[in-house]
Order: C-alpha cells, then sequence, then structure tokens
C-alpha cells in the first residue's frame, strides 16, 4: 500500500495542483503521527494532528487539514478503501478567534510606499506593481519579461502560467493593464535592468523554482515594521476596495483581480471586458 507522501506526490501532479502546500501538510502528518500506510491513520491520528500541531493559527491548521483532506478523499477512490476519511469534518476548537483582521493601505500609505520604494530599488520594485494591478505576490515575482505586452497602446501584464509557477485558478491567467506612472517606472527599471534572464526577479524566479516564500519574507518584514502590521497581500485588498470606491462594475474588478466571479453563470460567457475598457476603470484609482 502506497505511504502518505507518494499518493500525495500523485494527487498534485494529475490535479495539477501546486504540490508545495500538499507535501507540507503531508510531511507534519508524518512528523506527528508518522509515516504509515494511506489506510492505517485513523480518527485518533486526525485529533492528534490538530491538537499536536504546535502554535500557528487556527487558519494555518485548516488549511493543511484541507490538503490532507483532499489526498485522503481521492486516495480512498483510486485505492478502493473501504474506510471513510478521518480527517473529514474536524473540528478545530475556537476556529479563527486568533486571527488578525490587517486593514488595507489608505491611499496616502500607498503613496509613501511608492516613493521609498521606487527609491531603493530591487525587490522592492514589485511593490507598486502589486498595489496597481491587484497581483497576488507569486503572479508578479514569476513573471518573464516577454509577459510585458503592448495591448491596444496599453502597458499590459500577461499574467499566466509558465515553468516556474502556476497559477490559483483558470481565471488567474489574465491581462491587466498598468496605467499608474509608479507601476510604469517600476516594471522599466526592470526590463531595463542588467540580467541575462527572462525573469522579472531573476534572483528569487528561474525555470522550476520560485522562491516565493523568501521573498514574502522579505517584504512583509519590511511592510509590517514600517505600515502596522500590513503584508503584501493588503495591497491586493486595497486594490478592490479602491475600485469598489470608485464604483467599477463587479465583473470588471473580479477580471482585474483574478477572483472567482460573483456574477452568477452568465458572468463566465464571452471575452469579458476589452483592454482599453479595463485600462479607463483603472485609471479611476491610479496613484501617480
Amino acid at each position: 500500500m502506497p505511504k502518505p507522501l507518494e499518493i500525495a506526490a500523485e494527487y498534485a501532479h494529475l490535479k495539477c495542483v501546486e504540490p508545495k502546500p500538499v507535501m507540507i501538510a503531508m510531511a507534519k502528518l508524518i512528523q506527528i503521527c508518522g509515516d504509515k500506510d494511506i489506510q492505517d491513520y485513523d480518527r485518533k491520528d486526525a485529533r492528534a494532528f490538530v491538537d499536536q500541531y504546535g502554535k500557528v493559527k487556527t487558519t494555518t491548521i485548516r488549511r493543511r487539514l484541507n490538503s490532507i483532506n483532499a489526498v485522503f478523499n481521492w486516495a480512498a477512490y483510486e485505492l478502493d478503501l473501504e474506510q471513510r476519511n478521518p480527517f473529514a469534518r474536524l473540528i478545530i476548537r475556537e476556529e479563527g478567534r486568533d486571527a488578525c483582521e490587517r486593514q488595507p493601505f489608505s491611499e496616502n500609505e500607498l503613496r509613501n510606499l511608492y516613493r521609498r520604494s521606487l527609491s531603493f530599488g530591487k525587490l522592492r520594485l514589485i511593490l507598486p506593481i502589486l498595489g496597481e494591478t491587484g497581483c497576488r505576490l507569486s503572479e508578479v515575482l514569476g513573471a518573464v519579461k516577454k509577459d510585458i505586452l503592448s495591448v491596444d497602446g496599453y502597458l499590459v501584464l500577461h499574467v499566466r502560467e509558465n515553468s516556474c509557477r502556476s497559477l490559483k485558478t483558470r481565471g488567474s491567467d489574465r491581462q491587466i493593464p498598468i496605467v499608474s506612472s509608479c507601476a510604469k517606472q517600476a516594471v522599466d527599471r526592470l526590463l531595463g535592468a542588467c540580467s541575462d534572464s527572462d525573469y522579472l526577479f531573476p534572483r528569487y524566479a528561474r525555470d522550476g523554482h520560485l522562491n516565493n516564500t523568501g521573498a514574502s519574507a522579505t517584504l512583509c518584514k519590511f511592510l509590517k515594521a514600517s505600515y502596522g502590521g500590513k503584508t503584501t497581500h493588503c495591497l491586493r485588498h486595497a486594490l478592490r476596495d479602491r475600485l469598489r470606491d470608485a464604483e467599477v462594475p463587479l465583473e470588471a474588478i473580479d477580471q482585474i483581480g483574478g477572483w472567482s466571479s460573483v456574477g452568477g453563470a452568465g458572468s463566465k460567457y464571452g471575452r469579458g471586458y476589452t483592454t482599453s475598457k479595463l485600462a479607463r476603470y483603472m485609471k479611476r484609482v491610479a496613484i501617480d
């Protein structure tokens, strides 16, 4: 009978999901409960996993459980296991009560952040791009130079899968106009950097590898110290708030950020908003 890591690797490969979170979860399971055959884990192991995980937030434990639960569900069908999934419907005591809600960046904070980032250069050049496109960190960190396009007269970032990172959802593959002068300046400096690499951030991205964790730690250390505990993901939240306040249609907001559509089945038909239309919407909130 296959062991957990073998099953997890096969699951991630066949489902085309990012393998790292799945393998981290399974490695933690083995650390706490031992390296058993997949059918030998029981509800006691599941409870021990929750109780002995360590001093992390309950949201982290839930994410790990979701990965383990998916692997065990898949294994049950593939291996014709008779017992129920021991990791299904687990309750985490006081789940969510330890969450710390971070506020999005204000417009004044963004202006200050962009000015400091452009002055410092290097990895911090990613911050104006994140803030003015609403991208996830990995989507910009893993971008290649040919992802910067000119479409209908606009500078565009094409977020698409490549050999160093996958995308979170199908809707994550999108083209985002870059209309803010701060973000444009950051892109120009990255494209003009002397590097033989095809990637915008060659120190963190190369074929087959993306050091998203290292980049996130470096950026968040700076942001948390200077902006009240905020993280790079707060930039993404802030752009959604800015677009909403500017009365941009929700379908357009979802298309810009690659979020799951709120508009129902009909919103999934057609090609969506044109580049020029999205650019006009984004100009409403652009910080220059």
